[in-house]
């Protein structure tokens, strides 16, 4: 019997495939942007293979999601850190 479901990472690249009309109307900056997501998810792809999900792209966007929370995160604490040493001054 032959595999049922390609792998992962192919679905993954047959996304970003079919998502090469909407990538190319986007801006130069949002393509850049629009490119960094997607290198966001394959760095992920570990945790998109053990998530079984049946839509590749739940995976992908949560991978982004979490990512740009991390950085956000980052950001905030770094506001705080700047604000409290302003107020110190």
């Amino acid at each position: 019997m032959g595999r049922t479901i390609s792998p992962y990472s192919r679905q993954m690249l047959q996304i970003e495939e079919n998502l090469s009309d909407f990538r190319r109307a986007l801006r130069k900056a949002d393509q850049e942007i629009f490119d960094d997501l997607i290198r966001i998810a394959k760095l992920q792809v570990q945790a998109g293979v053990m998530a079984s999900l049946p839509y590749p792209i739940d995976s992908m966007l949560l991978s982004m999601m979490i990512e740009l929370k991390k950085e956000l995160n980052e950001l905030s604490e770094l506001k705080k850190k700047l604000s409290k040493e302003l107020n110190l001054s």
